[in-house]
């Protein structure tokens, strides 16, 4: 699998460091090289790459500016930068690693191997996802909209809506809990709860997402708070924050 690479920095020796370790890497063409983030969102609105390795401090527009700018655009991103300050940042807007300056070889193709597993993983969904939708059958069976993908090695598993208790935010991953089986998906909590069906699924915390269908029961406690219990005897906490759209939705 060969990925298609835009550096984006504005310091030229930084920029030439990063093309000497990706010349080490298998299967890397680099694409693009914007010395600012106004010249990358110039560039990545028209040039299609698989994988972006992005300063944060720029003259003009910074980092997180371009990701901003790009908005569904955007490319998986690995941040490449001198200052630690912006980590925690850098995952909320779904980057796949944040590596800091000055780096050696060991940590760049790490986070460059992270990445291309992260991009073949998303691949895999949607070939998967065209294929079934091609297939005679398909019209027949549950539709796709219905079932979630989860990768599994070489296999995407699809797991309909039905199975799903609850999903559980874990870092840069979430923790689909389908009965006694768990499925391990490289998302953000955020971003898959946009994609389910909001009928059906529903955000009672910042880190529990559960399905609405599995819900025996609802027990209000003590100074405004709640807690949920699913099919199967689990109890989760409904936070403040979003005890009242759970509540709109329920009643």
């Amino acid at each position: 699998m060969t990925l298609k690479v835009a550096i984006v920095d504005d310091e030229a020796n930084a920029r030439a460091a990063i093309r000497i370790l990706l010349a080490r890497c298998r299967d890397v063409d680099v694409v693009a090289e914007c010395r600012n983030g106004l010249e990358a969102v110039e560039v990545l609105r028209w040039l299609s790459v698989d994988l972006l390795l992005l300063d944060v401090q720029m003259p003009g527009l910074d980092g997180f500016g371009v990701i901003h700018a790009l908005g569904s655009k955007v490319p998986p991103t690995v941040f490449v930068t001198a200052f630690d300050a912006y980590a925690l940042r850098a995952f909320e807007v779904d980057a796949i690693d944040y590596v800091l300056k000055p780096f050696d070889e060991t940590r760049f193709v790490a986070a460059f191997e992270r990445a291309r597993k992260r991009i073949g993983e998303r691949r895999t969904i949607k070939w998967a996802q065209r294929l079934i939708q091609a297939t005679p059958q398909h019209a027949a069976t549950a539709p796709l909209a219905a079932r979630l993908p989860v990768p599994s090695g070489n296999r995407v598993i699809f797991l309909n809506f039905d199975e799903i208790d609850w999903i559980e935010a874990a870092n840069q991953y979430v923790i689909v809990h389908a009965g006694a089986k768990e499925h391990l998906l490289r998302e953000s909590l955020q971003r898959l709860a946009v994609k389910l069906p909001g009928d059906r699924f529903a955000r009672i915390h910042r880190s529990h997402l559960i399905n609405l269908t599995r819900v025996l029961e609802v027990s209000r406690l003590g100074s405004g708070d709640a807690s949920v219990t699913l099919a199967g005897g689990k109890q989760l906490r409904i936070s403040r924050r979003y005890r009242q759209g759970l509540d709109a939705i329920l009643t």
